[in-house]
């Protein structure tokens, strides 16, 4: 299924708890790609190097508590992945180019000023955005159960609010989350 596609790789990215990985699943179900989850490709490369060679990707293993560095700290370690995990991700999307074999790359870890550096037509990004602190702390209950995580849900807005800032400084595609029933469709509309 193409429904018209006119591009090979399409980032998805946003915050933490927001709804992006729904919205990336139903962009995949409308379009009949596949979804790659930047959680899992960061775990990959976490796991296959050392601290010399991605410092931030490894700032935990220090046993700093992200409890403990405040929103800010949090945000900065944010940034400071995706920035780490641009040369990973290029090399994936280049392959996927040149293998024509399309994909949706999803997740936090994605920087919007990273997908501005593709002068190509085939790679498109959206960026997803939720400003309701409440519905974020709803949406890690509904997907995690647990205690009501409002720290972590203010560590997601403020991060949230950096993409939002980068996204329309640099003219890159926003939507806000809900209302869901309309994700979708906005969505398919910034691809026309």
């Amino acid at each position: 299924m193409n429904n018209n596609r006119n591009w090979t790789v399409l980032f998805i990215g946003g915050a933490s708890g927001i709804g992006k990985s729904s919205i990336a699943y139903e962009i995949a179900r409308f379009y009949g790609v596949n979804v790659l989850e930047v959680d899992d490709v960061h775990l990959s490369v976490k796991t296959v190097t050392a601290k010399e060679h991605f410092p931030v990707i490894h700032y935990w293993d220090s046993g700093i508590d992200w409890k403990d560095v405040g929103v800010d700290g949090n945000v900065d370690w944010l940034i400071g992945v995706s920035k780490e995990m641009a040369p990973v991700l290029k090399k994936l999307v280049n392959r996927h180019i040149e293998d024509k074999v399309p994909i949706i790359i999803e997740g936090d870890f994605i920087d919007p000023d990273f997908t501005l550096s593709f002068d190509n037509p085939e790679v498109k990004s959206i960026f997803i955005q939720e400003s309701d602190k409440n519905q974020i702390v709803q949406n890690y209950l509904a997907r995690e159960g647990g205690e009501l995580q409002h720290y972590r849900a203010e560590i997601s807005i403020s991060y949230g609010d950096w993409i939002a800032d980068t996204c329309k400084r640099n003219g890159i595609d926003l939507i806000e989350s809900r209302p869901w029933n309309t994700a979708l469709s906005r969505a398919i509309k910034c691809l026309l």
